[in-house]
């Protein structure tokens, strides 16, 4: 039995690295059973001679969606422009990694195009306030790539994002060797074209990028009691509120509103906050019949 680590899979093949193979691999017919499939980004004990995974080890963390874990970082990728930058998509993306005690790095690209650069920078200032780091870059012209490449150095990370926002355009600017199929934008259907079909784990500075298919924000679960706790800004004044259960609506005595009135925490943080809040579900619905 050896150690190996999940680089990919596709239509229930495992490709599992172990020492300095790369082994096509099927898992025990158990760890199925047991709910306990392997996934991108696992540590596994492998049967050799089957070509068999036998074991996964502890995890740090685990995702739904990608299908990803052991993250060390995520980084979450918009466009400037098509399609347009959405605070309400960019909230919700962090607050799910949030939810998952990841830490996240926020890049917006396509800088090149015809974009308002007092737009751009207010976006910037708006997550640095946040302590959320965001870098803007371009992939066609390689700016702002230089700061950004170093950050991946022995780390296990993920980018998630949209599809048509350049995720694997921005993996091919890095390093060019990656290789990775390109989607497009539709002006016509106002979104991105699925290119990347799996998640898959790219070696990189003594560390992994994955790479992963664009998906909808509504593949996202997040309930109210999850954006009250997990939204930018929100997590270290949750325990403060009043109330334990405190929504950061129509409570008194919020911790979080008085930041707000503050100015400390940006008011269009807020206005998402309250739009997400108003999409999304209490957990007890998740028990009704």
């Amino acid at each position: 039995m050896r150690e190996g680590l999940v680089i990919s899979l596709r239509y229930g093949v495992y490709v599992v690295k172990v020492d300095d193979q790369y082994i096509s691999c099927s898992q025990r017919g158990t760890l199925k059973k047991e709910k306990r499939s392997p996934v991108v980004g696992d540590k596994v004990l492998v049967n050799l001679e089957e070509n068999v995974i036998e074991n996964v080890e502890e995890r740090k963390n685990i995702l739904k969606r990608p299908s990803i874990a052991n993250l060390d970082q995520m980084f979450i990728v918009f466009s400037l422009k098509e399609p347009e930058f959405s605070y309400h998509l960019a909230f919700k993306y962090l607050t799910y990694a949030n939810k998952y005690h990841i830490k996240t790095i926020l890049i917006l690209t396509k800088s090149d195009k015809d974009i308002s650069i007092s737009e751009t920078k207010e976006i910037v200032n708006i997550f640095n306030k946040l302590n959320i780091d965001t870098y803007v870059v371009s992939n066609k012209t390689k700016d702002g790539l230089d700061r950004l490449a170093p950050l991946f150095k022995g780390k296990i990370s993920c980018l998630v994002g949209q599809s048509g926002v350049g995720k694997s355009s921005l993996l091919n600017a890095i390093d060019s060797s990656f290789n990775r199929g390109e989607g497009e934008y539709s002006v016509s259907l106002g979104r991105g074209k699925h290119e990347t079909k799996e998640t898959i784990l790219l070696p990189y500075q003594n560390g992994y990028i994955a790479d992963t298919p664009g998906f909808s924000s509504l593949d996202l679960e997040l309930y109210k009691e999850d954006l009250a706790k997990y939204f930018p800004g929100f997590t270290s004044l949750y325990e403060d509120c009043y109330f334990n259960d405190c929504l950061h609506i129509s409570e008194k005595h919020c911790r979080v509103k008085e930041e707000i009135e503050k100015g400390n925490i940006p008011q269009i943080a807020y206005q998402e906050y309250l739009k997400l809040s108003m999409e999304a579900v209490p957990y007890i619905k998740r028990y009704e019949v």
